[in-house]
């Protein structure tokens, strides 16, 4: 797995500890927080080597190379860094299936299928044409689809099964892993999605979006208090041009140099009818790079439960619950940056944001 991925695949770890098979994460690295390639190669030809350090080993393929599942974004949710597609496959040539998320990079990118051949992929339609929510894809290959072996059954997943014999078997295509009624009310807005996309043409969505990061990655580098000192922290490329997407994560500078709470964000962007997506996200280790936290400091807080999330804050030693995302895709404008960027500058330039009257986090 790539510490850039997000929650929905983090836990597929758990699957894999449950079978007693060995999982680790590849860092990333540098200010742009990109997934180190070299470590990721080494990992992936490592041969002999203590099962705490690589990804796992299920098996043997394909000229006696190990075995495993390779999980990686097409780009990040939290930072936009685009990876590349040409690691399927290397991958496989290594002997490893390839899942790539490319929930976060079909919004505004072509993925040619045809070209690039992962044994899974994962999509949101959501995320795509903003409508419907709940409806998602799992693209599998066939031969990738009819290795999978499922423990259990479920409403419309079986071919034939007996209560009192206590035998099933599965349905022998996709089925078996659809659990229950598909929402097929929902599924017709999906083919009218699809036909406007195609419509609007996603070259020209892509170019579209990519012009809009390049004026908000611009605007935040010009942001600068009286002192020429930055409001702005980004996470992730600072350049549009350098295979990114329209994701851009950051935090908020006060003329102390310090970050401005993203309650505050939250509280003042939503007075000025802005809309932003404020606190922490579903990419963990993304954020743990951000921050740089150790991981002598992260393991101080496994298992214990504490009483709310400051006292997470507190033992983790950080700053703020997370950041704030900006995520430009097909709807967006230019007046939308100009209006973020104006809200910014009048709102905390020469300024250090109080923090009182703001409600206990809750959870993240």
């Amino acid at each position: 797995m790539s510490l850039d991925n997000h929650n929905s695949v983090n836990g597929l770890r758990e699957y894999a500890r449950a079978r007693g098979a060995a999982t680790a994460y590849v860092p990333v690295s540098g200010p742009g927080l990109r997934i180190d390639e070299e470590q990721l190669w080494g990992a992936l030809t490592a041969r002999g080597r203590g099962p705490g350090r690589y990804l796992s080993r299920l098996g043997r393929r394909g000229g006696g190379a190990p075995r495993g599942l390779l999980a990686y974004p097409a780009q990040s949710n939290f930072t936009g860094v685009q990876h590349p597609l040409e690691w399927i496959a290397r991958a496989q040539e290594q002997g490893y299936d390839v899942l790539l998320d490319a929930a976060a990079f079909v919004p505004t990118n072509p993925l040619d299928l045809g070209r690039f051949h992962p044994d899974f992929t994962v999509v949101s339609w959501y995320k795509v044409f903003g409508h419907p929510t709940g409806i998602g894809s799992l693209i599998a290959r066939r031969e990738a689809l009819a290795k999978l072996r499922r423990p259990w059954f479920s409403g419309g997943t079986i071919y034939a099964v007996s209560a009192q014999a206590q035998w099933h078997v599965l349905a022998d295509d996709e089925a078996a892993f659809e659990d229950g009624t598909v929402n097929f009310l929902s599924v017709p807005d999906v083919t009218a999605g699809l036909e406007w996309i195609d419509r609007l043409g996603m070259d020209r969505v892509h170019t579209h979006v990519t012009a809009l990061t390049d004026q908000l990655l611009t605007g935040l580098r010009a942001l600068r208090h009286s002192d020429d000192s930055p409001m702005a922290r980004v996470y992730g490329p600072l350049d549009a041009g350098a295979a990114r997407g329209g994701t851009v994560a950051l935090n908020l500078l006060g003329a102390d140099g310090r970050i401005v709470d993203e309650r505050v964000v939250t509280r003042d962007s939503a007075a000025r009818g802005i809309s932003l997506r404020t606190g922490c996200f579903c990419n963990p280790g993304a954020g743990e790079a951000a921050f740089a936290l150790p991981l002598r400091r992260l393991r101080s807080a496994a298992g214990r439960q504490l009483g709310s999330m400051e006292e997470y804050l507190d033992l983790l030693r950080l700053p703020s619950a997370g950041a704030v995302r900006i995520s430009l895709g097909v709807s967006s404008q230019p007046r939308d940056i100009e209006t973020f960027l104006t809200f910014v500058t009048q709102t905390y330039r020469d300024r250090v944001p109080g923090v009182t009257g703001l409600a206990a986090r809750v959870g993240c």
